[in-house]
């Protein structure tokens, strides 16, 4: 006799959260057999079934499986009795063949005939087997293999499974039978998140509490229902109040639901493998061998990952993982609760390996898991300096925080790991008391006798001279910075300490504020060399940034961009995954401007905004100043000049209140703020900004000095007084040229160029427009001619493109979005033709969609298109598909010819 509830689905609930962008994908289609949703317990399998159901108008038979259906004979009994639960009189033949003892295959041959005629009517069925994870046996999974293979069109498979099930899914997506889903497809967004806690829930959450939850539990779905369940009993008027971290620690339900539904559920090896391996917060299968004295750990973490039980990989490779949190978690608690002594054992064998593989991040986590705090000490004073270098001088000051005061006290490394990591964090106002405490333990500990090695007191002298010069050039003292650099430059010479690359940095940063470019060129390319072979990876992404802003200035946008994406890969190759990613503002911001002058504000602002949440919470002046100049000129490029303005007012106020406390002096900031001025006709407030510039202070800067009487120059075209905008770009055009500040020469020559041009001077205007043009055609700047002047395309319509590449033209035509008429005649614009024929197309190409079929043109392959244009190959392919179906073509010929068509190319 069959258990008929097995047959009844679970009650469907209205008020569940609903799941659009999942639902779509199990939309029934021809051609699919299965359906798989895949993932560990908790993430809402079963419900979005029931929610999928609940629009369907096909026939469903459903099946909920548990352990003792792993038998051939009743698991198929089972399925019959499903499905005649929707087909009535089915499967008697089927259940004749079970009761004679037939090989199951008879029987699936049997189902499938039946399935066949009934669907030949034009019936349809969908079949759900929940929790199939419980199958196993492997004659049941070949002979329902055997089902999926010749099951008829019109009937579909529906199987809900803790793990991926031993069947053949790879072959069956290969014929397009299978859509999957899996974990990472069933956790909950953030906004999934927002309306199960308020709508499904009832709770009155605050959106940073359930932000804070949704970090912490990762979308697992089980794991936010039972924080949930901590709040449910308190009146709604005190759930808005209580602490997000009271919520998360609250494991009588959670951990609970861990030992139990998954835990207890697994075989004694496997849980005694999880246990023991929940102390390690990333694991592999020798270190998980090493701390547990055994060999298996590779093949139980296989048989983990193929269950689903929580391992997320860190790599590519199959070898480094971690747990999910929250998981882990509620295993370590147990783990501490019922074994202390072996945990202990476990984390001190794990730090013996990490230090061995040179795993120094780890293994300090792990002390302060174990809170020895002298080993956690001697690890720091061993492996600090690097670790800072590498990016990691936030958590460098919670680790010394957590040391006992009595035990930093006496350690002068520490203290200057601390004054590092301070400096990395842009807390240099703080620094100074710092450092006169150090040298004051340093001599008490001379006086007092205690041992301190001659190399280590030359290494500690060294490492203050060296933040004593930044501090200087905070101060404005470049001559004392100058100084104090030179002098740790000839003891770095006698010793071992890498500090070159940080050295060399200072005297790029002192170059770069003076405007000697090609003296900071040479500074930051030898700290960019030292810094890799120092290992010094934030100094390496400085210098780079900063490089790549000189060559911004010099109009070498590919260099730029070169210098930033080498050392950026040669960054990412040592980048631990599990650790966030290193970021520079000096790298960002100028990768932000070289894609912003080349046209693409998408990838301009990919760069730029991962630094906007500086600006919130706190940042080094000079950095804040850098951002808001960089968001500035994104927003000008996009015409919103009033937000440019705004973010310009608060650079400035910074800068006027924190000036004294800057490393270097940034870009014009009040020129830039004039031109948005002009930009939208405010001609007298243009006016006073550049009448309130100290005359003295732009006399010592070659570049601010170039960026204020351009803006000059713009106001003064505007105000029609083109013969003094022409004077000052005259000038300007020679110091630029002398300097080889490329940028501002195109400036001076385009602003030129609209002198004589409203001067009826059109021979003399055709030639500084020609020559501006084939300065910033060489690296396809076009941002430089947006919104400067109405006349501005008439002017680059007097060009003689002789040496001016057409793609360039075309592109730049395309960024100003117009036509422009010659005085003799109506003339477009060269390459306005690309931009009026793209127009024609339903869908327009994009930005970038435009460069990868002009590069097709140039017979480039996929992957030397990816190279050209810092591309995945992926993103390529990605762009062509999108170009085939907007222009309407089937293949690189089909899709040339059509362009050319449309004088796309």
């Amino acid at each position: 006799m069959l258990l008929t509830t097995k047959f009844l689905a679970p009650a469907f609930n209205p008020n569940s959260v609903s799941r659009p962008r999942l639902l779509d994908r199990l939309i029934s289609r021809s051609a699919r057999k299965l359906v798989l949703v895949s993932a560990p317990a908790g993430y809402g399998k079963t419900t979005l079934i029931l929610q999928w159901l609940h629009q369907q108008d096909r026939r469903v038979s459903w099946l909920s499986i548990d352990e003792h259906d792993n038998n051939a004979q009743r698991f198929w009994q089972y399925v019959i009795g499903s499905i005649a639960t929707a087909i009535d009189n089915f499967g008697e033949e089927a259940n004749q063949l079970i009761s004679e003892h037939q090989p199951s295959e008879a029987v699936v041959t049997s189902l499938v005939n039946e399935l066949t005629t009934w669907s030949m009517a034009g019936n349809e069925l969908s079949v759900v087997l929940d929790d199939f994870h419980n199958i196993t046996d492997p004659e049941i999974l070949r002979s329902f293999a055997y089902l999926v293979d010749f099951i008829p069109p019109n009937v579909e498979i529906i199987l809900t499974s803790r793990f991926e099930p031993a069947l053949s899914i790879s072959r069956w997506s290969v014929k397009n039978w299978v859509d999957a889903i899996y974990a990472s497809d069933l956790v909950f967004s953030y906004d999934e998140s927002k309306a199960f806690f308020k709508d499904y829930m009832s709770l009155a959450f605050t959106d940073k509490q359930i932000q804070d939850i949704f970090q912490r539990t990762e979308g697992w779905i089980a794991a936010m229902q039972l924080t949930a369940l901590s709040a449910s009993g308190k009146p709604d008027n005190e759930q808005a109040y209580i602490s997000t971290k009271k919520l998360l620690a609250d494991e009588r339900h959670f951990s609970d639901y861990v030992l139990s539904e998954i835990l207890g559920l697994q075989p004694e090896e496997t849980q005694s493998f999880l246990l023991d391996s929940s102390c390690l917060l990333r694991l592999n299968a020798e270190l998980c061998d090493y701390i547990r004295g055994t060999n298996n750990s590779r093949e139980i973490l296989q048989e983990l990952e193929q269950k689903n039980l929580f391992l997320i990989p860190l790599d590519s490779q199959g070898e480094w993982f971690r747990y999910h949190e929250m998981f882990r978690d509620s295993l370590l608690k147990r783990l501490r609760k019922n074994q202390k002594a072996h945990l202990i054992e476990l984390q001190t064998r794990a730090i013996d390996w990490l230090i061995e593989h040179n795993q120094p991040h780890e293994a300090i986590e792990q002390a302060v898991l174990l809170q020895e705090w002298e080993l956690l000490a001697r690890l720091l004073e061993s492996n600090g300096n690097n670790l800072i270098h590498e990016g990691h001088h936030l958590p460098m000051l919670e680790w010394i925080a957590a040391i006992p005061e009595q035990l930093k006290s006496r350690s002068p490394r520490i203290l200057l790991l601390r004054i590092w990591a301070l400096f990395f964090s842009n807390k240099i106002e703080v620094i100074q008391p710092l450092l006169d405490e150090l040298e004051a333990l340093i001599d008490q500990q001379r006086l007092a006798n205690i041992e301190t090695s001659t190399d280590e007191l030359v290494d500690l002298h060294s490492e203050i001279s060296l933040i004593r010069s930044y501090i200087a050039r905070s101060q404005s003292d470049l001559r004392g910075a100058s100084q104090l650099t030179k002098q740790v430059l000839e003891e770095l010479d006698s010793t071992n300490m890498p500090l070159k690359s940080v050295t060399y940095y200072g005297i790029g940063l002192d170059s770069f504020t003076v405007g000697d470019l090609e003296s900071a060129e040479t500074a930051l390319k030898a700290a960019i060399e030292h810094g890799k072979r120092e290992k010094k990876y934030t100094t390496v992404l400085s210098s780079s940034g900063l490089l790549g802003w000189i060559y911004y200035y010099q109009g070498k946008l590919d260099a730029a961009l070169e210098t930033g994406m080498q050392n950026q890969h040669w960054i990412d190759s040592f980048h631990d995954p599990s650790q966030p990613r290193i970021l520079s503002c000096w790298q960002n911001s100028i990768l932000a401007m070289i894609y912003l002058e080349r046209g693409e504000i998408t990838i301009s602002s990919a760069y730029i905004n991962p630094l906007l949440k500086h600006i919130n919470i706190g940042t080094e002046p000079g950095l804040h100043i850098l951002i808001q100049y960089t968001q500035a000129n994104v927003l000008f490029s996009k015409g919103e000049f009033i937000e440019a303005i705004e973010r310009l007012d608060d650079a400035i106020n910074v800068y006027e209140h924190k000036k004294d406390a800057m490393m270097y002096t940034p870009p014009s900031l009040r020129a830039m703020k004039a031109r948005c001025l002009v930009a939208i006709n405010n001609l007298e407030g243009a006016n006073v900004v550049l009448e309130s510039i100290d005359a003295e202070a732009i006399n010592e800067l070659p570049l601010n000095f170039e960026d204020i009487n351009l803006s000059k120059a713009r106001l003064y075209l505007k105000q029609k007084h083109s013969a003094l905008a022409l004077e000052i770009c005259e000038r300007i055009a020679i110091q630029a040229r002398d300097l080889n500040h490329t940028y501002h020469l195109i400036q001076a020559l385009l602003i030129k160029a609209l002198c004589l041009f409203k001067s009826k001077h059109n021979d003399e205007a055709a030639e500084a427009i020609t020559e501006a043009l084939t300065l910033a055609g060489r690296e396809g700047m076009t941002r430089v001619f947006v919104h400067e002047d109405e006349d501005t395309p008439n002017v680059l319509a007097l060009c003689k493109p002789a040496n001016i590449p057409d793609a360039y033209l075309k592109k730049l035509s395309e960024e100003l979005g117009v036509k422009a008429a010659q005085t003799s005649g109506q003339t477009q614009l060269p390459g306005a033709a690309a931009l009026e024929g793209n127009l024609k197309l339903l869908e327009p190409l994009s930005q970038r969609e435009l460069e990868v079929i002009r590069l097709i043109d140039q017979g480039l392959a996929n992957k030397e298109i990816a190279q050209k244009l810092s591309l995945a190959p992926a993103t390529v392919k990605a762009h062509i598909r999108n170009i085939y179906g907007k222009i309407g073509a089937k293949s690189r010929t089909e899709a040339l010819s059509k362009a050319r068509q449309l004088e796309v190319i």
